[in-house]
């Protein structure tokens, strides 16, 4: 069962890395939060999420003490382009937009630009994520093109699979859907 995790509910889990990274003795660590919190944090309010899903830029033993000290479940990666077969577009992490809600000591924290969460939730297709992605477009006014370019950024990028396939084909049956 997912729980409800709101603007409100942000500052807490936030306040959770913070302590993860001063436990694990990092300062001014970069983290990234794309999924559901990222939805969550650009406004989305009853969106509700199982984890943390992140990229930190650390090492895996700092990535294996945020882990270990995080009492939330969480997904961190150094790098969440690697989560699938299709590449998020390149620069994502200079697009990525500083998220200011609650002032931590050890952590900055960024949220995936929203063209780029939208890129990554069409990697995913589930039916939360196509709502998010949904949200995103009628937030930030996101245009058809800015979504076939970036998408056509990623495949480009992507290493030659058969995901490539069902990537371009959730991409067109989302477009449709989107842009009614």
């Amino acid at each position: 069962m997912e729980r409800s995790i709101g603007t409100d509910k942000l500052k807490p889990v936030i306040q959770a890395i913070d302590r993860a990274a001063h436990k694990a003795g990092v300062k001014n660590l970069r983290i990234i939060l794309c999924g559901g919190l990222a939805a969550i944090a650009y406004g989305l309010e009853e969106r509700s999420t199982l984890d943390i899903d992140a990229e930190v830029d650390a090492d895996f033993k700092i990535i294996e003490k945020l882990k270990n000290n995080i009492r939330f479940p969480s997904e961190l990666t150094a790098d969440i382009s690697r989560w699938s077969m299709i590449d998020i577009p390149e620069g994502y992490r200079g697009r990525a937009v500083p998220f200011n809600l609650v002032q931590t000591k050890s952590i900055k924290i960024f949220l995936l630009s929203p063209l780029d969460l939208i890129i990554s939730k069409l990697r995913v297709f589930r039916d939360k994520d196509i709502a998010d992605a949904v949200f995103l477009i009628k937030k930030f006014n996101i245009k058809k093109s800015e979504i076939l370019k970036a998408s056509k950024q990623s495949i480009a990028q992507s290493p030659p699979s058969t995901e490539l396939l069902r990537f371009k084909k959730s991409l067109a049956h989302f477009i449709k859907l989107a842009y009614k």
